[in-house]
């Protein structure tokens, strides 16, 4: 059982570290774009494209919902 406990744990963290990767990729991205604009390549622009449309979707209402669950999320884990 403690080895897959610890097996776990391992998958776990590498998919936090895979995940940490994601988002400091997509944040080079956007710099790239902010600093270049237009002439920063397609694919730079496609993925400012895909966030605007992300952004778009995202309704008050959603982050309001999405920021009761994580906190609820956060109070319930704080009780153990």
């Amino acid at each position: 059982m403690d080895k897959l406990m610890a097996s776990m744990q391992t998958i776990r963290t590498f998919v936090l570290r895979l995940t940490e990767l994601g988002f400091v990729l997509v944040g080079f991205i956007v710099l790239i774009y902010l600093l270049l604009g237009e002439n920063s390549g397609d694919f730079a622009i496609s993925v400012i494209a895909n966030l605007s449309v992300l952004v778009d979707i995202l309704t008050p209402n959603v982050l309001i919902g999405l920021a009761l669950v994580l906190f609820l999320g956060t109070l319930l884990r704080g009780r153990r």
